[in-house]
């Protein structure tokens, strides 16, 4: 066979059957190990929804995100590096085919591991008497690098930029000194047109603000935050007018028909709202108003199932973190598709209970210098 047709062959293998295939012999490992192979092989892989089993290093298991298949639910055995004490691994964010790890509170110690090839390696080294609080993770559009956006609680705090390849950080100027509750507390952001977005940050002080008047605003601090990652510049976005309610509701972003937008959910009901004009923050519009059905009456987070399908812009994933439940949802029809229990919680027994939150993955075989270059605890 010649090497387009073992290529081929190749690609509609899953991973870990394409690192057993580089073994055959010398052809099909030079084919199965370039760059190109290894990218056209990811753009092939499901989108999945991972999560981790009872707690820090738990199990990582995932599911295609587009079908919860449950035949096609499988276990990752990422190879945890060994513990020297109770503190456990947390799963706290995905990018690009690589999990970010955190070890420890108030802090912590930070990893990231590509599951697929079970390698890791430590980033975000602290000074003494500091925590770092990573806020984001994604891949740099110009230079392809994989970066953390994080804070950390220097002497006055301050944002920086961590990139992996380059095994260095970069102040990027001033913030408000984090606390150690935000420390304990990971943030989810939605990586949309190239840029970062929160609806929960510790505060950005801006060129035009001092700290007084950065800590003392409290309009802006329920405004969405949005970092670009090529100018390193935020910008803050006002939310969509909200209902007006007596409970508790909970808020979520996502992308939907190219545009941001936001998920309201109170009281069984969901809210879906779209910025149709990126650049103009009252060009809000309501989508969506329904009551979800049990098992996700109680749903807290909202994603895209699959945002290469032409089809997948009218389902969204719904999740409640704490039953564990997750459901496809159509939103054109105003119907659930499909529900699914990843996790019983209520008999797990002495077990921790396993949180099922929106962490999206797709496998990957790039090679990264940064796991070769890094200290790795194995």
């Amino acid at each position: 066979m010649n090497d387009d047709v073992v290529s081929e062959i190749l690609l509609r293998l899953p991973s870990a059957a394409v690192l057993r295939s580089r073994a055959v012999c010398r052809a099909w490992r030079r084919i199965a190990s370039s760059a190109a192979f290894a990218a056209a092989h990811a753009r092939r892989r499901p989108l999945e929804l991972i999560f981790q089993r009872h707690g820090p290093s738990g199990a990582l298991e995932s599911i295609p995100a587009a079908a919860l298949d449950e035949p096609q639910r499988r276990c990752l055995d990422v190879e945890y590096p060994e513990e020297s004490s109770w503190r456990g691994y947390n799963l706290i964010a995905s990018c690009d085919g690589l999990l970010l790890f955190q070890r420890g509170r108030g802090g912590g110690t930070y990893y990231v591991c590509n599951p697929v090839t079970r390698q890791w390696t430590t980033v975000l080294p602290r000074p003494a008497g500091t925590f770092t609080l990573p806020c984001g993770f994604y891949v740099h559009g110009p230079t392809r690098e994989h970066r953390l956006l994080c804070l950390t609680s220097d002497h006055q705090g301050s944002h920086y930029v961590y990139s992996l390849e380059a095994a260095q950080a970069r102040r990027l100027g001033q913030a408000l000194p984090v606390m150690r509750l935000w420390a304990d507390q990971p943030i989810c952001s939605l990586n949309h047109r190239g840029k970062l977005h929160w609806l929960r940050h510790p505060r950005v002080i801006f060129s035009t603000e001092n700290l007084i008047m950065a800590a003392g605003d409290d309009d802006d601090k329920y405004k969405i935050l949005a970092f670009d990652t090529v100018s390193e510049t935020f910008r803050r976005i006002s939310r969509p007018p909200l209902r007006r309610r007596d409970g508790v509701a909970e808020f979520f972003l996502l992308e939907m028909d190219g545009m941001l937008a936001m998920a309201d959910f109170l009281d069984g009901s969901m809210h879906l709202s779209v910025l149709e004009d990126y650049n103009d923050d009252k060009s809000w519009t309501r989508r969506l108003q329904v009551y979800l059905p049990a098992p996700l009456r109680h749903a807290c987070w909202a994603v895209n199932a699959d945002v290469e399908a032409a089809a997948g812009q009218d389902v969204i994933l719904l999740g409640d973190s704490r039953t564990c439940w997750v459901g496809l949802y159509h939103v054109k029809q105003k119907r659930v598709l499909k529900k699914i229990l990843l996790a019983d919680n209520e008999r797990r027994g002495i077990a921790p209970p396993t949180l099922v939150h929106a962490l999206l993955f797709r496998d990957s075989l790039e090679r990264h210098n940064f796991f070769h270059l890094h200290h790795s605890p194995q």
